[in-house]
């Protein structure tokens, strides 16, 4: 609606009128000063001002109602900004056909043929979007046949000013005779008649030479490469695809495209080929993309090379990944990681510096306590992993987060050396007595029996235990012992 009151002159309001003040009342369409307003210019503003506070209150049928009355100033001739209005009826009439519960294809048609023919500045647009219309609603012959029209479309200059989208027409001609041959091979048995088998073979040959005409021009043709690469393999011609994709993905001519390298991979992971060929291509794809999904197949793939220079690449590739928020909770990234720090011990020092890097803000991202306790109450098998992660990598959370389970109680996979804690001052006799003196005191306490609790902390100080004291940074801390009595 922007474009629209800007293209028509239509005066904005100031910074301070909220959206509801604009609903309310409704811009005033001032006329061009100009020339002279006659009567069909004033009904012509006035009906677009009420077609414009009708989709403001998405009013679809009254919309339209004014619209099939707007549509008449295509017949103005006086209009110096006509092509302008043109292009603004094709944007609305799209717009209220779109939301407009009771609308058919017959009214997109008639829209767009009325536009065709009135706008030739916007012609192959036009044909285009009417194309993908028809393909959406599964006209796919139809949609044919309007782009096999279009592409014959000449006027003059008007014809080179719109060489884009003339050959985007011409690129989705040929992307439609792949689509009907691709259906045709699908639903035509092998026993068919010569004219079928000369039908689908026409539609080959036709969409084959387009789509090969195309993707040798720089830009990116995604749809239409694997189209291409479909029929080539169907073909069995199996070395002229990997020609296509490799052009496609390392011609310097070519803007960027990481789908490019993911397309490559696949052929040739489809195709068994070696993984030196495999990492490569994937190798590529980490340095432009290094979240993307395929990066836990590089780090497999660089594993079974079982070399130091492997091994830290894949290190750094599985470090890279984790450190996206969209991987930070994933299971098989961490897992992966898991499966690299548990390589032998003459990798330790690359595994050191590697982390020394990354410590500061990996302990943020990943170990913070309050991450700790909200991811560990999410999923604790992914917090398992990460635990043993972290030992691997030479830390230790604090004795609160590393002690506790999700529930609040003892974790039972900690084993024997995992439960003493380091200092002598911290030694004892078994923790079960503890642990069965607090339960007693927690019951003591509710019951408000203070006799009770009395007689059982005078038990519990004849065992010499350890006090034990929270500091500042909420580690436990001893302060001394309780004196025998």
């Amino acid at each position: 609606m922007d474009d629209i009151e800007a293209e028509l002159k239509i005066d904005s309001p100031g910074n301070e009128t909220t959206n509801q003040e604009i609903i309310k009342n409704p811009l005033h369409i001032e006329a061009p000063s100009k020339y002279y307003e006659t009567g069909f210019h004033r009904s012509s503003r006035k009906c677009l001002k009420v077609i414009r506070d009708a989709m403001l209150h998405h009013n679809w049928q009254k919309a339209a109602e004014y619209f099939t009355s707007y549509i008449q100033t295509l017949e103005d001739t006086t209009v110096t900004s006509a092509h302008l209005t043109r292009d603004v009826i094709w944007r609305l009439g799209a717009e209220i056909l779109h939301h407009l519960a009771n609308a058919s294809i017959d009214d997109f048609n008639a829209v767009y043929e009325i536009m065709k023919h009135a706008g030739v500045s916007n012609y192959a647009k036009i044909c285009l979007e009417h194309a993908f219309h028809l393909l959406l609603n599964g006209q796919s012959d139809e949609a044919k046949r309007q782009l096999s029209s279009a592409s014959h479309w000449r006027y003059g200059k008007l014809t080179d000013a719109q060489s884009l989208e003339m050959k985007l027409i011409h690129a989705y001609c040929g992307f439609l005779d792949y689509f009907i041959w691709s259906n045709k091979i699908s639903t035509t048995p092998e026993t068919e008649d010569v004219s079928s088998l000369q039908e689908i073979s026409m539609y080959f040959r036709q969409a084959s030479v387009t789509l090969q005409e195309i993707i040798t021009r720089p830009g990116i043709w995604d749809p239409f490469v694997l189209s291409y690469i479909t029929m080539l393999e169907h073909n069995n011609s199996l070395d002229e695809a990997l020609k296509v994709l490799q052009n496609y993905a390392y011609n310097k001519d070519f803007p960027s495209n990481p789908n490019a390298h993911v397309y490559l991979y696949q052929f040739l992971k489809r195709h068994n080929a070696p993984q030196s060929a495999l990492i490569s291509s994937l190798r590529i794809l980490h340095s432009a993309v290094p979240s993307h999904k395929l990066m836990l197949e590089f780090c497999s793939l660089l594993l079974k090379k079982h070399q130091d220079t492997a091994l830290k690449e894949a290190l750094c590739a599985c470090m890279d990944l984790l450190e996206f928020s969209s991987w930070k909770c994933d299971r098989d990234a961490w897992k992966c990681l898991l499966k690299i720090l548990q390589r032998p011990k003459n990798e330790h020092n690359m595994v050191k510096e590697e982390w020394a890097v990354r410590r500061s803000l990996w302990m943020a991202f990943h170990f913070r306590p309050y991450i700790i306790k909200t991811e560990s109450q999410k999923d604790v098998r992914l917090w398992r992993i990460k635990e043993r992660v972290l030992k691997l990598l030479g830390e230790d959370l604090h004795i609160e987060d590393t002690r506790k389970s999700p529930s609040g109680q003892r974790d039972r996979h900690h084993n024997a050396s995992e439960d003493n804690v380091d200092g002598d001052s911290r030694r004892g006799p078994a923790r079960n007595s503890n642990s069965s003196f607090k339960r007693d005191e927690s019951k003591a306490a509710r019951e408000g029996n203070a006799a009770g609790l009395r007689d059982r902390l005078t038990d519990f100080t004849h065992r010499k235990r350890p006090i034990n004291t929270l500091n500042s940074t909420g580690q436990l801390v001893p302060v001394g012992f309780i004196p025998d009595v």
